[in-house]
């Protein structure tokens, strides 16, 4: 499978997967449904418009429409499915999944796209972990909550993991679909386990 017809389809699902995550804190901060559409949108797109920044590039958005139709219309039909959950704790379970995976796929595109760009493999996989975790800090500021990369949680650093082994296989030399989606399973396998088992990054102590 080649790098051409792998992309567009992470691209799919990872927009999908964080306009999930975004419509989803939205209801449960009880914003309305336009409030709730924009949210899950600027979720989706706003990890890559950070990176392309970074880069000296327009976002790839501005010049195809396709990722704000794709994340807009997966925030509406998001909505009543979350209304749907209520208060269900068990049922939330499939937010967490979307947001895992969301963070998987930008890693892995984010670190692909700045290497397509010229950027050295290392920097590379910084600018894809930067692309993964942005959008959900987007997503608690403006939901007024604290970023989740700022909680202990195993989140930003299972970004890294995922990068690194991208920038590796890379280097390597290895087939393109195993360079795409190794990183991608291995950020989303991090994740949920460390939420399972409740792992998380030792808090700095200060001095009282």
């Amino acid at each position: 499978m080649t790098s051409q017809a792998v992309e567009p389809a992470l691209q799919v699902i990872g927009t999908m997967a964080f306009a999930i995550s975004g419509t989803a804190a939205a209801a449960r901060r009880e914003f309305d449904w336009f409030a709730a559409v924009a949210l899950g949108t600027v979720v989706a797109v706003g990890g890559g418009t950070v990176r392309d920044a970074l880069l000296g590039v327009p976002a790839s958005w501005i010049f195809h429409w396709w990722p704000l139709a794709v994340a807009a219309t997966t925030a509406v039909l998001t909505i009543p499915v979350v209304h749907h959950l209520g208060s269900d704790v068990d049922e939330w379970r499939i937010v967490l999944l979307a947001d895992a995976l969301g963070l998987a796929v930008f890693t892995v595109l984010g670190a692909d796209r700045a290497s397509h760009l010229g950027a050295p493999l290392l920097t590379a996989a910084l600018l894809g972990s930067l692309t993964g975790v942005a959008g959900g800090v987007m997503r608690d500021v403006l939901c007024g909550t604290t970023p989740v990369v700022f909680s202990g949680q195993i989140y930003a650093l299972a970004s890294l993991l995922g990068a690194a082994l991208y920038a590796t296989l890379r280097a390597l030399g290895a087939d393109p679909a195993l360079t795409y989606w190794l990183p991608v399973l291995g950020i989303v396998a991090i994740r949920l386990l460390a939420l399972r088992r409740a792992w998380s990054v030792p808090a700095v102590r200060g001095v009282t």
